[in-house]
């Protein structure tokens, strides 16, 4: 119970800091955006409205790949070493409360704050979609709402994780949007790179299955993982721009098929997490 305290007041704060307002109005004006271009591409296209959801998740998937970690990281990466830097975790911690239980009410009181903002903005999405479209599938647009709220628990998971190990904001910020670059920019271009170092080619005829699972590893091919599962649409994942393309052998590795997702994104919010609880049970405030 002592990390619900901590989670509530959590909350609070950045509900008086108008934090959550400013989360709720960007997710708004994204999803509505979002919901604006599925139309326009109903229009196009002349797809019904299971289609038209459709083109909404496909619409909002790859931005929401992008915002929903970085908002995350800064609603998370300060939870720990911000406290410490300031000196109010000491008095924290002079309540009744364990350090384990500081951490997990962050983690808990900070993706409040995330899945109302998500949870909101995307309501706002769904009515945007209906104004535009008159028709959608609730069903399907909200299960992709419930994975989007998980791909940001494990985000933050990972932000309060790293700030757990670090003394300072400036390092946890460092440290948390260096993941950003490394799972964005950087991870294709070494599989990329290993793959011409083992294949002897950039491009081969068939992309080998190791290469199709090191692209599948990160939260954010796994987040698409995840959509496709609960969807049973395999468009969301890493491994259909090489399947369309007949560039794979007809299988998939386990790391790579849709139901995985939801095991890699479990493992990118307990690891970080849990090595973060390690490392904070053992440090000198």
């Amino acid at each position: 119970m002592s990390s619900i305290v901590v989670a509530k007041k959590d909350f609070r704060d950045a509900m008086r800091s108008r934090v959550l307002l400013g989360l709720i109005a960007v997710f708004s004006l994204f999803t509505v955006g979002g919901a604006f271009l599925a139309s326009r591409l109903s229009e196009l296209f002349d797809s019904g409205g299971g289609d038209t959801t459709m083109d909404l998740i496909l619409a909002l998937q790859t931005p929401a790949g992008f915002l929903v970690p970085v908002i995350a990281l800064v609603v998370g990466y300060g939870a720990i070493a911000g406290e410490r830097e300031s000196g109010s975790l000491k008095f924290l911690l002079g309540l009744p409360h364990r350090r384990r239980d500081v951490v997990l009410g962050k983690v808990l009181g900070r993706t409040a704050v995330v899945a109302v903002s998500i949870l909101i903005g995307f309501g706002v999405g769904l009515i945007g979609l209906v104004a535009f479209i008159g028709e959608v599938s609730i069903v399907d647009y909200v299960t992709f709402t419930l994975v989007t709220v998980l791909f940001g628990f494990v985000y933050v998971c990972i932000g309060v994780g790293i700030s757990s190990m670090t003394r300072s904001t400036t390092k946890a910020a460092i440290g948390a949007f260096g993941l950003v670059v490394l799972f964005w920019f950087l991870w294709s271009f070494l599989a990329q790179a290993l793959l011409y170092v083992v294949e002897g080619e950039f491009f081969p005829d068939t992309f080998p299955d190791w290469f199709l699972a090191m692209n599948s590893l990160t939260p954010d091919a796994a987040y698409g993982s995840a959509i496709a599962a609960v969807l049973s649409d395999n468009q969301f994942t890493v491994a259909s721009t090489y399947e369309t393309a007949g560039l794979t052998d007809g299988t998939l590795p386990v790391v790579a098929e849709p139901w995985f997702g939801f095991v890699l994104l479990a493992i990118w919010a307990l690891v970080p997490l849990g090595f973060g609880l390690w490392r904070f049970d053992r440090v000198d405030l």
